[in-house]
């Protein structure tokens, strides 16, 4: 899943042109084997991944792990997590703060609570964040201000965080699943393996009990789900962004554009907008269209953009060559019969004389 957080303008409402992107946010897959590949093929790796972010110096690009990062749960270890670290100088759980929105960056691989080393580690950071979280939270509230067990943690806007994550919190299936992303007819009812296809129970209900998101996007399943944990939690699952894995890859598009609130001149005209783009591999193709999706530290909009489908682009191309082809065709059998014309008429010419 692709976080691709760039400034906009906009006029009269309407998406107007990109202009100086700020912050970038990847992950995860990297590759398709980076998590057990050798030296050589990380490396490789890592050049076609900067490759296609490619982005200018005042552009932050945050990145998100998945196991095709780092290896599922039984082939992870501190050498490819930290291999994974160093190349993007950044912790894998982490929060990530924009315009007073709260992006919880969660190492999901590591969420299988068989008290493994990174296992452990990682947790043990999560609850730190969500201390965090809470005494920011309580900060704000009549009377708050020093607040007992809050010394030293530290202060992030207070605002219910978005969780982004590879792996989806638990659900048995994509059974209720609908739209044009949704997996096929055929594949919805096919029951989820726990700690593989999605995180366990135990494991979902844990970080809903920590951090209560007002929104978890997830990837993994290479197909669109849009899910409610306990009626109050809303998940959702974002499709894979490359044709290698669907006919028909998209992307979400949230857009921080809490200045339109300010006045009707803003809405008609804001520049420097903080746009989202949530993806799950990057790759351009066509400018989005005009963006109906905001965020702010209280609320969101989101926005679905699809690509053309590969059917569609496959058959665009063999019409193209087979038009090419008739058209040589075409020229091929009016040269001969211009060359046969040619021959004639000097033959005429010959007889006559």
């Amino acid at each position: 899943m692709t976080l691709n957080c760039v400034s906009a303008r906009a006029g009269n409402g309407r998406w107007s042109e990109l202009s100086r992107p700020r912050c970038g946010c990847s992950g995860p897959r990297l590759s398709s084997f980076s998590g057990t590949s050798s030296t050589k093929h990380w490396e490789d790796d890592v050049r076609r991944f900067h490759r296609m972010f490619r982005h200018s110096t005042d552009t932050e690009l945050v990145v998100l792990v998945g196991n095709h990062d780092i290896g599922f749960h039984y082939e992870m270890d501190w050498f490819k997590l930290q291999r994974f670290e160093k190349v993007f100088n950044a912790s894998s759980t982490r929060i990530v703060t924009k315009k007073g929105v709260n992006f919880l960056l969660v190492n999901s691989v590591a969420l299988h609570g068989d008290g493994c080393p990174i296992c452990q580690s990682v947790e043990k950071e999560l609850i730190k964040l969500s201390k965090d979280l809470n005494c920011s939270l309580q900060s704000l509230q009549p009377g708050g201000g020093a607040t007992d067990g809050c010394d030293g943690s530290q202060l992030f806007p207070p605002s219910s965080p978005i969780m982004l994550q590879h792996y989806p919190l638990y659900r048995v299936s994509d059974a209720g699943c609908t739209g044009q992303d949704a997996a096929p007819p055929e594949e919805r009812h096919l029951l989820f393996r726990e700690k593989y296809d999605v995180l366990s129970k135990e494991a979902s209900q844990r970080l809903l009990h920590l951090f209560k998101p007002r929104l978890i996007l997830s990837g993994h399943t290479h197909s669109g789900c849009e899910v409610l944990h306990d009626n109050k939690y809303p998940e959702i699952s974002v499709p894979s962004f490359s044709w290698r894995n669907r006919n028909n890859p998209s992307f979400i598009l949230v857009s921080n554009n809490t200045a339109w609130k300010d006045s009707p001149k803003h809405r008609e005209d804001v520049q420097n907008t903080f746009t989202l783009t949530i993806l799950l591999l990057v790759s351009s193709f066509s400018p989005p269209p005009p963006p109906q999706a905001s965020v702010s530290p209280d609320s969101y909009t989101l926005s679905k953009c699809f690509l053309p489908e590969e059917s569609t682009v496959i058959g665009v191309y063999c019409s193209a060559g087979a038009c090419l082809m008739l058209l040589v065709l075409a020229h091929c059998m009016w040269i001969k019969g211009l060359l046969q014309c040619s021959s004639l008429c000097l033959l005429g010419k010959h007889k006559s004389l």
